[in-house]
């Protein structure tokens, strides 16, 4: 069976597509077919946790019409290629705004338990984006599915982690 953090991850995939009122029940109907494993009161909790994400304020905007799922993103930073895919990704003219899900069944209770190499892409995702998008702030934060728990991840924690893609300076 899978896994509810992947579920969720669907649905928060998903939902943002369909107009607010209707997301209750398409949201239902695609767990009943592709979570029929799950009890229907399990399947409740799963849809709920993902409307309860879509719906925060502070991350709304995110989940609107001017959100982007599924962005890949790929700049040389470095020397390095960086390549990934961006699961939900907001442009504005101040800032782009990220937020990278993960389905660990045990997510971190903070940004100090986050794992290093978790924080290592999500500081190469900032730098290609600060190529991309110059002299706007990024801000970054990682949602663990299965909780749902938001965690952001502040700038001094991303500029620690970006000085590992530089290359390696002579002393």
């Amino acid at each position: 069976p899978a896994r509810p953090g992947v579920l969720i991850h669907r649905l928060l995939e998903r939902l943002p597509e369909v107009t607010p009122e209707q997301r209750n029940e398409a949201g239902g109907k695609w767990l009943a077919r592709n979570a029929s494993d799950f009890s229907s009161v399990d399947r409740d909790a799963m849809l709920e946790s993902a409307l309860a994400v879509i719906a925060d304020p502070q991350w709304a905007d995110l989940f609107s019409s001017s959100g982007l799922a599924e962005v890949p993103i790929a700049a040389t930073v470095g020397g390095q290629v960086i390549a990934g895919t961006i699961d939900r990704l907001l442009i504005e003219p101040g800032r782009v705004r990220v937020v990278d899900f993960k389905t660990s069944r045990r997510p971190p209770e903070s940004i100090d338990q986050v794992p290093r190499a978790i924080l290592r892409q999500m500081a190469a995702y900032a730098a290609a984006l600060e190529k991309t998008y110059p002299a706007r702030d990024i801000e970054l934060a990682l949602l663990y599915t299965a909780t749902p728990r938001l965690i952001v991840i502040p700038p001094d924690v991303i500029a620690v982690h970006k000085l590992a893609l530089s290359p390696v300076q002579q002393s």
